[in-house]
This record gives structure tokens, C-alpha cells and sequence, in this order.
């Protein structure tokens, strides 16, 4: 066999021909690579000459020979790692980390011959270690700081704790069906189990990293939970290590004192970089002159080209230089196999030789988002071990960020708390308010039964507080809607004039009995047709007239305008209403459109109103995607500007004439129904509530119905499994009563096999009052929906 076309192939990497018989191991002949590999500064004849088994001691020995006799024995490659000596002439001696590769060639003359090929590791051999360094110190301090950490069986889905998870959770050493029994012993707090369970099934499929910030126990103490997946050979997920860090003041102390030291250690670095793909920015935490980039406004590319530049002028050839130039490849390719990447080029300003790191930091799906990049002399192991370290300072450094963070939601989650307490304080007020005058007059009205004006007026200040009482509820639902997302627009076409105009006339008589002089200009907008909801907006101009009129003393001053705008090239619509009244600070104008906002002062106190009116209107405003705007000044009065964006519509008469009559009908319809008599039609309302089914009955038999009544579910069903076809014509079912709610007695009705009887028409009287409630009701089997108070 020609051994130099093996050994001396411009494909052959540093290689030796070795002889070995009976354990003992001679070299034949080496490559001009071998010797520079090993970091030798010895002439090859030398090496040859001595037994290259003196280079091990007895471990490693017993390693390289081992791997050489099962090459042997097999006939196939074997390879091996070991620490060896290096020996040099000028430099003295060192220890050196290989990698063997053997391949068996032949025998000849009753020895056996070896192609080995080498590689010196020892930079991964050293990182490696430091890594593991770094792994054994964090087990140890998690051992001395509040770290609950845990394994997880995938396949079986059964937890093992660590001794402080048993001592201070009360957890078993084994816990079957997780994380069912930690969420029954209230380990998660309620709110917080589905987003743990969802955690875990993120786990169960086989996520590499997860990580939250989950408290723990009742008392909600903040905890970071984060797992690690374990693969099998094929890729499958079989074992997850979770661990729950407490997250406190001082951690944060902790962690910033850890930073300052590891920076300090960084000083070798004589570059460092921190590069985020997706915000697009590049963060300069240390450069000396070598690339000089500015403090701010960097992006990748900023560090790429001189990098890129500096390894071409090293070899113009080098094509994985240039596909640093491309972003994409980076992100997406580059770091595939591995998280770290090094380059190496000779800088001829000062005559070293630096070496680039790339170290990934951070991946979101199969892309790098966060990279490090560094530059360091190469002339010491230390600088190679402090990359590591870095590592490590920056896991640290984006721990105290979201620490940072978690702490902001904190605050947030506080003033969120102190705005309820501040909602429920009002409104308990508010109500509470026209209750009083509703009770307090009625009392009044008993005692002075006789006096039949003293009644009347006490009557009509009852009406008075009930009207405003319901206008509280009424807001205090619209609000509710709003804020759950369920408030949606019904637009029709609409005459956006006439529209104004009947916003206008509802509150005339108001202004007129407080000697306001009210003007009305809407002519720019009569006869315009647009497709507007007309129940929210007549909502939004009431509300500011409203409160216009209470603001406005004795002779004052109102209006209301609208006109046609054009902004960018389509129309809008401005409406505006105006005052003299009492105007507003400049401290509360930035928060009236708050929920309960009042301005603090004796006029506004002494005058009635929910408090969120003006929260309403600026919700619905923005839901018809508009703008309110307000311009006020004590004592000068307010002005409020509502811009509206609204489609253009046809006349529906003009297109439907037919539609016009059908709607002139309903309504005659409706007033004919009003005006006759019921005499012979038998109803049957179902409440629970004596005063409730009282009220109704006297006024249903004032349009001459026949009332039955009952209190229960559970009744209603039965008279009507006992009643005949035609003796009872209509049921009025409230909806929440004990023992049988409406509903289920609804549907137990529509089940009677006697289908005249279950078909009877049913209509829930109910205080339940909102959208999906109507819903809920019809879904029921019920045939409409009358709120209380009827």
C-alpha cells in the first residue's frame, strides 16, 4: 500500500501511520499536519523515534489502547479522547486534549497496521468544563437560596420533588396524575391553574424552554416556574426538569452584585456586543477602537460588515465570512447544529490574532432572535473560559429585566385594585342615594295618607329617584357591556338631521321650565342619510345635552350644532354642544371621561347624575371609531366636539317606499293594542316575589286581562300539566326563583304531550336585562323578553 498517498492527500487532515504488535505501538510516518496540530515544535524524526505511549499516563493509556485494540479486533473505525503530554522545544511541556480516529489498514510481517488521524480539543475540552464548573456552582447556590426544583416523567406524567418541595408545599415524594393534586392542594391559586396546565401541556409536547411567572400558594407569593425538556435518541420528549425561583428584592440585590463581578471578569473582552433581531437593535456594552461603532442607533449589519470585511482580507474565499452579510441566514441557518460559532483573523494594526465569538443568547421558534458577539486576543485559556461566563452574566441581566417587569405588573395589578374599590365605593353611593329618597318619601306618604296633595307631591318625588335609580342601573350595565366587549352597533339608514333634531325636542321642555335659551342648528345635516346606530347615538347627544341643562344656571345659554366635515378625503360629521354654564378645572378635564369622575365643588354635589355618563359616551364615541373633544374654563362654561365617521346611506323610503307603510302600521298596530280591552284572556304570571306578581296584576286587569298567579317553578309546571287547552292564553315567567328557575320550568312545559299546552306563548319578566340574557331566555323555549320595571 503507497502510505503516502493516504497520508500526504491534500484531503487528509493531521495523520500517522502507526504499527502495533503485542499492546506495544510505534509511529511509521507522520504528515506535515500532524506535529503543528499537537502544538509540537519538534522534528519529526524525533517523534518518530519515541514510544508515543510515554505521552499518556496509566489512565489515558489504558483508553488509547483500548481503542486501538478494538479497532483492531473489529477491523472497523474506532476513536477515542485523551489528555496527553505536549512536549515542544522551545515552549516546555503541557497537557493537550485529542481526538483519535483509527482505521485499521493491514498486517505485515505479523504486526498490525493503524491510520490515525488527531485533532487537538482542547479549547472545547476547557469550555466544557467551565461549563460544568458553572452547572456544579448553580446546584450548589440553589441549595442556599429559596429554588424548588422538581422532575417530571413525561410518559407517566408523575412528579418527584426535592426535600424542600415536600417540607414546604406538603407535596409526596411521588405525585401521581400531575399537576392535578398540586392545583387541588392549592399550590396554584385558582386564577392561576389553567395557565399552568397549559404550561404543561406545552411540556408534554415536547417545548425545549418554557417560562413563567406564576405565584404560589394563598398567599400568592411571586415565584418564576421554568422547565427543561429531556430527549431520547429519537427525538422524543421523556423527562422535563422544572424549578420555581422566588423572585424578591433581594434576588435583585443578589443578581445586580453578580453582574458587577462578572463584568469585571469580562475586562479581557476587548469587544461586546448585544445584538436583537427582532427589535432591530444592537447594544455596545464594551469596544475598544477595532470597530468603533457609535453608543446608539446600531443595528446588525452596523457590526457585521467589518467583521465580514476583516475575515475576507484573511482569505477572500472565505464564504462563511460573507454569509455573515445575510441577516436571514444568520437567524435561521448558521446556528443550526450548534448555539456558538468562532472565527478567527490576523489583525495587522497590532499583529494579533482575534477571535470573533457568536454565541446565541436567545431563540424564538427555529430562529436566533438575541445573539452575543464578542472579540477577544487570542493569546490566553482564561479569555476562552470567560465567554462562558458571559453567558451567564447576560442570563442574569435578563432575569433582573423581568424582574423589572414583573414588578410593573405588580403596580399595575394595585392600581387596578384601588380602581375598584373606588367604582364599588360610588356606586354604593349612587344607589344608595335615590334609595334613601324612594324610602324615606314613601314613609312619609303612610303617614300622611289623608292629605292627598302632600301624597301626590310625595309620590312624584318617588318616581323621581326610581327613574334615577334605573338610569344608574342603565349605565352601570352599559358600562359593564363596554368593558366585557359585548356593547356591538345595530346601524340602519338613518336622517342624521332628523336624528339631531329629535335629541333636541326630548329635552326641550327641560330647558324651556329652567329658562335656558336652547339653539338648535342642524340644517347643514337635514335630509343627509347615513347608517348610524340610533339608540347609541342618541345616547352620546342626550348625555352631553343632559348635562349641559344641569350645568347651565337659570337663563343660561345651550346649543347644539352639526355640519358636514371633509378630513383626507372623506366626510365626517361634527357635533357640537355648548354652554355658559359652570365649566370645569383643568385637573378634572383630564378625568372626566373616568368612571364616577365628579368635580369636587358644591354645584356639581348638589346636582344629580351617575357619574359615568361621560365614561359612557367616550366608550361609545370610540366605538363608532370617532373623537370627543372638550374645551372648557371655570365659570365660562364647556364645549364638547364629537366627530363622527358615518357611512352615506339611501333614503329607505325612497328605495322601499313599502317600508314606510310597514313601519306607519306597526306602529298603529302597536297604539290599537294599547287601546282595547282584554276581557276573556286568562295570563298567568309566575313570580316568586309577592309585590312583583301584585304589581303586574293590577295592571294587566286594568286592560281587563284575567291574572292567575303563582310563586314557584315548580307550580307553574303543574297547573299547566292540570289546565285545558284555551284556559290559560299567555305565561309571564320570572327567571330567578328557588328550587326551579324559569328557564328550567320553560322547557319543562315545552316537554307536556299535550302540544296545545306546551306551545302556549311564554314570556320571561325578568330583571336579567343584558344581550346574552335575551339570548339565554329564547334559547329556553320562551317567545320574548319583558324587563323589569315593566
Amino acid at each position: 500500500m503507497n502510505y503516502d498517498e493516504v497520508l500526504f492527500s491534500r484531503f487528509a487532515g493531521p495523520a500517522a501511520i502507526l504499527s502495533v504488535a503485542d499492546d506495544k505501538v510505534s509511529t511509521l510516518k507522520l504528515n506535515d499536519r500532524f506535529l503543528p496540530e499537537l502544538g509540537m515544535n519538534i522534528a519529526e524524526s524525533e517523534y518518530i523515534s519515541a514510544d508515543p505511549l510515554t505521552a499518556f499516563d496509566e489512565t489515558n493509556r489504558a483508553v488509547y489502547l483500548n481503542a486501538i485494540r478494538n479497532c483492531i479486533r473489529s477491523k472497523e473505525e474506532a476513536t477515542c479522547e485523551v489528555w496527553r503530554k505536549l512536549i515542544s522545544n522551545c515552549c516546555g511541556g503541557d497537557m493537550i486534549y485529542t481526538r483519535s480516529r483509527f482505521v485499521y489498514m493491514e498486517e505485515q510481517g505479523g504486526k498490525q497496521l493503524i491510520f490515525e488521524t488527531i485533532r487537538n480539543i482542547t479549547p472545547e475540552r476547557r469550555n466544557l468544563e467551565a461549563l460544568s464548573d458553572s452547572e456544579r456552582r448553580y446546584k450548589l447556590a440553589s441549595e442556599q437560596i429559596n429554588i424548588y426544583n422538581w422532575e417530571y416523567t413525561i410518559a407517566t406524567k408523575e412528579m418527584r420533588p426535592c426535600y424542600r418541595c415536600m417540607r414546604d408545599l406538603g407535596l409526596p415524594a411521588l405525585v401521581s396524575n400531575y399537576p392535578e393534586p398540586a392545583i387541588e392542594m392549592g399550590i396554584f391559586p385558582p386564577d392561576y391553574a389553567d395557565m399552568y396546565r397549559d404550561m404543561m401541556r406545552q411540556v408534554d409536547a415536547g417545548i425545549p424552554e418554557i417560562e413563567a411567572d406564576i405565584p404560589l400558594t394563598v398567599g400568592r407569593v411571586p415565584f418564576r416556574v421554568k422547565y427543561t425538556t429531556e430527549f431520547d435518541e429519537s427525538g422524543k420528549p421523556v423527562k422535563a426538569f422544572g424549578s420555581a425561583t422566588l423572585i424578591s428584592e433581594t434576588e435583585l440585590g443578589r443578581i445586580r452584585i453578580d453582574n458587577h463581578i462578572i463584568e469585571t471578569l469580562a475586562e479581557e473582552y476587548s469587544c461586546i456586543y448585544l445584538v436583537d433581531f427582532y427589535r432591530k437593535t444592537l447594544r455596545v456594552i464594551k469596544q475598544d477602537g477595532r470597530f468603533s461603532l457609535s453608543q446608539s442607533g446600531n443595528t446588525y449589519a452596523d457590526i457585521a460588515a467589518p467583521i465580514a470585511d476583516h475575515l475576507l482580507r484573511e482569505n477572500e474565499n472565505d464564504e462563511a465570512a460573507r454569509k455573515l452579510l445575510d441577516e436571514e441566514y444568520v437567524q435561521k441557518e448558521l446556528f443550526r447544529d450548534s448555539d456558538r460559532r468562532e472565527f478567527d483573523y490576523k489583525d495587522e494594526s497590532d499583529n494579533n490574532w482575534i477571535r470573533i465569538t457568536f454565541q446565541v443568547i436567545e431563540r424564538l421558534e427555529d430562529e436566533v432572535s438575541r445573539l452575543l458577539i464578542t472579540a477577544s486576543v487570542i493569546d490566553d485559556l482564561r479569555a476562552r473560559k470567560m465567554d462562558a461566563d458571559r453567558l451567564i452574566a447576560e442570563q442574569k441581566k435578563e432575569l433582573e429585566e423581568r424582574q423589572e417587569m414583573l414588578l410593573q405588573a405588580v403596580e399595575e395589578a394595585n392600581r387596578a385594585n384601588s380602581a375598584k374599590t373606588a367604582f364599588f365605593s360610588n356606586m354604593s353611593h349612587d344607589i344608595r342615594t335615590p334609595m334613601s329618597a324612594i324610602n324615606g318619601y314613601s314613609k312619609l306618604a303612610l303617614e300622611e295618607i289623608g292629605r292627598t296633595d302632600s301624597v301626590k307631591d310625595y309620590l312624584g318625588k318617588i318616581i323621581s329617584a326610581g327613574d334615577h335609580l334605573l338610569s344608574l342601573v342603565n349605565d352601570i350595565l352599559d358600562m359593564s357591556r363596554i368593558e366585557s366587549g359585548k356593547m356591538e352597533l345595530a346601524e340602519v339608514p338613518t336622517d342624521l338631521g332628523a336624528l339631531c333634531t329629535e335629541c333636541a325636542d326630548m329635552i326641550r321642555e327641560n330647558m324651556e321650565e329652567k329658562n335656558i335659551r336652547f339653539a338648535v342648528d342642524v340644517e347643514d345635516v337635514k335630509g343627509t342619510w347615513v347608517l348610524c346606530d340610533r339608540l347609541r347615538f342618541r345616547q352620546v347627544i342626550l348625555n352631553l345635552l343632559s348635562n349641559a341643562y344641569k350645568f347651565t344656571p337659570d337663563g343660561g345659554e345651550v346649543s347644539l350644532t352639526a355640519k358636514p366635515l371633509r378630513e383626507h378625503g372623506k366626510v365626517v360629521f361634527e357635533i357640537r354642544v355648548k354652554d355658559n354654564g359652570i365649566g370645569m378645572s383643568a385637573e378634572f378635564k383630564e378625568t372626566i371621561w373616568d368612571a364616577f369622575s365628579r368635580e369636587e365643588n358644591e354645584t356639581v354635589h348638589a346636582t344629580q347624575g351617575t357619574g359615568l355618563g361621560m365614561s359612557i359616551v367616550k366608550n361609545v364615541v370610540n366605538l363608532m371609531k370617532g373623537t370627543i373633544d372638550l374645551e372648557t374654563e371655570p365659570g365660562k362654561g364647556s364645549e364638547f366636539i364629537v366627530v363622527l365617521p358615518l357611512e352615506p346611506a339611501e333614503n329607505p323610503c325612497s328605495v322601499h317606499p313599502y317600508e314606510s307603510i310597514v313601519a306607519a302600521q306597526d306602529h298603529a298596530k302597536k297604539k290599537a293594542a294599547l287601546s282595547r280591552r282584554y276581557d276573556g284572556v286568562t295570563l298567568l304570571v309566575v313570580d316568586d316575589m309577592d309585590m312583583n306578581r301584585k304589581l303586574a296584576s293590577k295592571v294587566l286587569m286594568r286592560y281587563g286581562f284575567t291574572v292567575r298567579e303563582t310563586s314557584s317553578g315548580i307550580d307553574a309546571v303543574e297547573i299547566m300539566k292540570h289546565a285545558k287547552p284555551g284556559e290559560i292564553d299567555l305565561i309571564l315567567m320570572d327567571i330567578q326563583m328557588p328550587v326551579m328557575d324559569g328557564m328550567e320550568a320553560t322547557r319543562r312545559i315545552r316537554q307536556l304531550e299535550d302540544r296545545e299546552i306546551s306551545q302556549i306563548p311564554i314570556l320571561a319578566m325578568t330583571a336579567n336585562a343584558f344581550e346574552s340574557d335575551v339570548e339565554a331566555v329564547l334559547k329556553a323555549g320562551m317567545n320574548g323578553h319583558v324587563p323589569k320595571p315593566f
